[in-house]
């Protein structure tokens, strides 16, 4: 079976690093792939590439196997697509809106009624008119607007902006669903607990170029660990890192002290045995490894463990 995104060298530059190039990048049915990137990376130049609005200079990109150079309508059917900046018309109402959309697609809403109840947009929320709606009930409707017709192909650019939590976590389990049915989704993304949790593959550009693209598997495999340490001498590390007394552990490096008695130290995988033998002579009240993915993305944009903030968890 063809994937159902397919790019191959696909290229489109404004300006040096501005822009896309040389994409090659492969998403079959079924999957959830996270795309990740800095501002100005490239990620919307990709995803306006997918749906259309501008041509590649070179390259290819196929849509279900099928060349979507020309945008056609029949392709543009199988797709659900929510932008970055929603432009709905003001004066409608919610429900006059989703209907205008439904028309235009050309296929039936027949998820409607099932996204409004799970994103909790009520009967009334849909009479109102779309100019009182506050910036997440605006984003309620560009998903529903974007899902309702059952699409093949999501592509969503920055779907949980504006959203409150309980509505991202219902919006996750529409996502999830519709994987488990067979349905693509493709959508960018700057928050990296989000990406863990959703993903099945991720992509992160940089500077026009794709710089990884694996399964968040492997990338939780390859990626150090982090290790949370509680000891019992002090209710308080601070007295600890000022004495300069912060125990050695094996390989581990160590990074800061994070409150509450928690020191944070950074290790290879490899390590980690070795790493849990030593504890012993620690007698830590508590400890637990992590995988360090965030870290991993963020090193790919530059920046590291020592020049961000870091919590004790």
């Amino acid at each position: 079976m063809a994937p159902v995104i397919e790019t191959e060298g696909l290229t489109r530059l404004y300006a040096p690093q501005r822009g896309i190039e040389d994409l090659n990048l492969s998403i079959p049915r079924g999957e959830i792939f996270g795309y990740l990137g800095p501002n100005g990376a490239g990620k919307t130049t990709t995803i306006r590439l997918l749906m259309g609005y501008i041509r590649a200079r070179k390259g290819q990109l196929r849509l279900f196997g099928e060349n979507a150079g020309a945008g056609s309508v029949a392709l543009r059917r199988r797709i659900g697509y929510l932008p970055g900046e929603l432009g709905f018309h003001e004066a409608f109402t919610g429900d006059r809106a989703l209907r205008f959309y439904e028309k235009l697609s050309g296929v039936p809403a027949v998820h409607r009624d099932w996204l409004c109840t799970q994103l909790r947009f009520t009967p009334s929320d849909r009479r109102r008119r779309i100019g009182v709606y506050s910036k997440g009930m605006k984003q309620k409707l560009g998903i529903i607007q974007a899902l309702q017709h059952d699409p093949e192909l999501l592509i969503l650019d920055e779907p949980t902006t504006g959203l409150d939590p309980l509505v991202q976590e219902a919006f996750y389990d529409i996502l999830h669903e519709l994987r488990d049915r067979g349905k693509t989704i493709f959508f960018s993304s700057h928050v990296l607990a989000e990406v863990q949790r959703l993903c099945d593959r991720v992509g992160v550009v940089k500077d026009a170029r794709l710089v990884l693209n694996t399964t968040m598997s492997e990338m939780a495999n390859r990626a150090d660990r982090l290790l949370w340490v509680k000891l019992k001498e002090s209710e308080s590390n601070g007295s600890i890192v000022e004495a300069g007394n912060v125990p050695p552990i094996a390989k581990a490096r160590f990074i800061r002290a994070t409150g509450g008695g928690w020191l944070l130290y950074l290790a290879a995988p490899q390590d980690s045995a070795r790493i849990v033998n030593e504890l012993a002579r620690l007698q830590p009240l508590d400890f637990r490894f992590e995988p360090a993915v965030e870290e991993a993305f963020l090193k790919l944009y530059g920046v590291t463990l020592k020049n961000r903030s870091v919590e004790s968890r």
